[in-house]
């Protein structure tokens, strides 16, 4: 039986949270309703079914389980952390997903994944948003692997970063086919964050690439 988006946003509301997350890498847990809305907007565009998925710094898995619970040809999920992709296969048995997904343990900056044709490679992601001084950018990588591996990509990013993403993707030849806003609240997972929960302004792109 295949989720609509309601049901799919229940699934995921069982994925289990980092115990703790590591500021070099940014890490926060993607909720369960922005995840549910990306992989349905990417569905329903027809870039799931019988595409291979790359979910690029899959962190808990959420995104990576969002798109296998739609049933595309296969679901890749990589990261940089182990401990991350140890809490993402957890997430899928505790799911009850059956359908396998690989997870490879790899850093985005020495593209880890190579498929011989990238029309069939579809890039979801949550990257970090580089909103931290010590990690300024570093979403920009990020795009740059999924532009080398991928056809189409969705992704979400700072909404005050859309002229860099924007003039980023056109040097790539790529086009921004779909955007829109979404609102954020993250939990405390860092020393820095003074508040129990934040909401975070933030806007998810459809980019097309050349």
């Amino acid at each position: 039986m295949r989720l609509n988006r309601d049901e799919l946003e229940l699934k995921l509301s069982k994925v289990q949270d980092f115990e703790t997350s590591k500021i070099e890498y940014e890490q926060y847990m993607t909720p369960a309703d922005i995840a549910a809305t990306l992989v349905h907007i990417a569905d329903m565009n027809g870039d799931l079914e019988k595409q291979i998925i790359i979910d690029l710094g899959t962190g808990t898995g959420m995104l990576a389980l969002g798109v296998l619970l739609r049933g595309p040809k296969k679901v890749i999920g990589v990261d940089i952390d182990p401990n991350a992709l140890c809490i993402a296969e957890k997430n899928r048995r505790n799911l009850s997903v059956d359908m396998p997904i690989d997870w490879i343990l790899g850093d985005i900056k020495n593209n880890p994944i190579k498929i011989p044709n990238k029309s069939d490679v579809t890039v979801i992601m949550n990257p970090p948003f580089g909103a931290h001084r010590r990690h300024r950018n570093a979403d920009r990588v990020f795009l740059e692997t999924a532009s080398e591996i991928g056809s189409t990509s969705y992704s979400i990013h700072n909404c005050d970063s859309i002229e860099f993403i924007r003039t980023f993707v056109n040097s790539r030849g790529g086009e921004i086919s779909q955007s829109y806003s979404i609102v954020m609240e993250i939990k405390n997972s860092q020393k820095y964050h003074t508040e129990e929960k934040k909401k975070i302004r933030a806007e998810a792109h459809r980019i097309v690439w050349e």
